[in-house]
């Protein structure tokens, strides 16, 4: 019962915050915090794979399967530098700092510092898309996040392992960590390699759907059967299947039917996650230990500076990598603790010393995460001049705005002449005025679509969307009615899930370039336009 109700919580928050300007994960932590005292949370278990089985799977493989593989090799070396390199200085720099400032053993200092190198930039991700950041920046700090979350946790169990007791040597544990990396990687290769064969042999959505579901359970768990790191099975298994097998495997519905399920797969683990950091925030003891809290926060920012700064100049120097300084700014401040961090605090096995004080100062330390760079990374962007929206993207959606106002009034005042509400010499008034307004705002998108080809690209490819999914929507329609036998919807659905998955690079393109010759014809001394 109570999972029904984080659910329907974390919904009904999706739903408010587009109504808020606030990030979503703050909202819901923020609401955390707020239902907390009103629901009762139950003990989790203390076995830290089962939790670490349920939640991580999803977030990762949902992550890489979105992730392009080819951006992803341009920059490999910033993104190796910082989820490897970046990771273990911020590891060894928190577990001193923790030992000396906050009097820890050192095993258990570098258990929280590893709790806390994993990045999670999820809300980062969507602003930048949202607001048109370079693509290569994207993959810069999505592809760390990924692979660094793999490291962190492979830490976090040879951590895990000193604590209990078992005698480890750093050469012993490095050997460790070389052999559970690889061999995850090598696991998750053959298997994601092997589905993505299977995927060539099948036609069928729903099958396909279910089988990346238990390729990334399974890649975990035969990983882990192994003793080697499932999380990194799943990331290798998750790219490959992403790249190679969604490409070249997979029917264009089962490609959305993918992207949909593990969209709302992760939408549902991250909702319960950020809601659980407010779930089980209690003020009296964040507020007990809340210098404790800003000083590791305003360590944990320190030693990513450190690593960034460090790592990227670096690379810069010997690489000759033109890789501007904005995007090092961002990168860093980019390197929000989210859910990861979260996860490994609330399975840290009863056992193991100061459980209480580990998982209190890692909450903590991540909602203040959450609330400082996360309330903070939209103006920094544009104060890096990193957002990529120009003046007359702005007026093409100020414009399209206005419009479609003024034709909702129209609508609306129509309605009420018909049901004789208002006068007729009203209805003439406001009618002729709202018209008015309408025809500015059309001719103003009008205009901009005429004199740039960004702003046109962009209306033709938001129209383009909206019929070919009501396309869709009536093909569904006709087939329930049976006005469609299966394997002719199947076909005719197919040709328009192409067109909505391929974007411009295939149904759209015609289009365009049709336009384009309409324009040139409607106007021959206009110079010659580019595609």
């Amino acid at each position: 019962m109570l999972l029904i109700e984080l659910l329907f919580i974390a919904i009904a928050v999706a739903v408010a915050v587009k109504y808020v300007r606030l990030p979503y994960t703050i909202a819901l932590v923020i609401t955390g915090i707020v239902a907390g005292p009103l629901l009762q949370l139950p003990d989790l278990p203390v076995d830290p794979h089962l939790w670490l089985l349920l939640f991580l799977p999803p977030l990762l493989f949902e992550g890489t399967i979105n992730m392009d593989l080819e951006f992803l090799r341009r920059y490999a070396r910033p993104v190796g530098l910082l989820a490897l390199g970046g990771t273990l200085i911020q590891v060894v720099l928190l577990s001193a700092a923790f030992a000396t400032l906050l009097g820890m053993p050192i095993a258990i200092a570098g258990l929280l510092a590893v709790m806390l190198s994993p990045t999670d930039p999820v809300a980062v991700l969507a602003l930048f898309k949202e607001n048109g950041v370079a693509k290569g920046l994207q993959t810069i700090v999505e592809g760390e996040s990924v692979f660094n979350d793999g490291v962190a946790v492979v830490l976090y169990l040879l951590v895990l392992q000193v604590i209990g007791g078992e005698g480890v040597t750093l050469l012993e544990a490095s050997l460790e960590f070389v052999k559970v990396v690889a061999g995850g990687a090598v696991v998750g290769g053959v298997l994601g390699y092997l589905c993505h064969r299977l995927y060539s042999k099948i036609d069928d959505h729903l099958v396909e759907v279910g089988l990346s579901l238990v390729l990334a359970y399974g890649s975990y768990l035969i990983a882990e059967r192994f003793h080697f790191s499932g999380v990194i099975a799943v990331v290798l298994a998750g790219l490959i299947v992403g790249n190679y097998g969604r490409v070249l495997s997979m029917s264009p519905s089962t490609r959305l039917s993918l992207g949909h399920f593990w969209e709302v797969a992760a939408f549902m683990i991250n909702g319960l996650l950020f809601l659980l950091i407010g779930l089980t925030v209690e003020f009296g003891r964040e507020l007990g230990r809340a210098g404790e809290i800003v000083m590791v926060f305003g360590v944990m920012l320190l030693a990513r500076a450190i690593a960034v700064y460090g790592l990227l100049t670096l690379y810069r120097v010997l690489a000759g990598a033109r890789l501007s300084t904005s995007w090092i700014h961002a990168i860093n401040w980019s390197g929000l603790r989210g859910s990861i961090p979260v996860a490994l605090a609330l399975v840290i096995p009863a056992a193991v010393p100061q459980v209480g004080r580990l998982q209190t100062i890692t909450l903590g330390a991540v909602f203040l995460s959450l609330l400082v760079q996360g309330l903070t990374i939209e103006p920094l962007l544009r104060r890096l001049g990193l957002v990529e929206r120009s003046k007359e993207q702005d007026e093409f959606e100020r414009s399209t705005g206005i419009s479609i106002a003024a034709g909702a009034a129209l609508r609306q005042l129509d309605a009420l002449h018909r049901e004789g509400e208002i006068s007729e010499r009203l209805f003439e008034n406001l009618r002729q005025h709202f018209e008015a307004i309408r025809s500015v705002g059309l001719g103003r998108v009008a205009s901009l679509t005429l004199d740039h080809e960004t702003i046109r690209r962009l209306e033709l490819n938001r129209a383009s969307v909206r019929v070919f999914e009501a396309q869709r929507v009536a093909l569904d329609r006709a087939r329930r009615r049976g006005l469609l036998s299966e394997e002719v919807w199947r076909e005719l659905a197919g040709d328009v899930d192409a067109l909505i998955v391929g974007g411009e690079e295939e149904g759209w393109e015609q289009i365009w370039r049709d336009q384009q010759v309409q324009l040139d014809e409607a106007d021959p001394s206009a110079p010659e336009r580019t595609t």
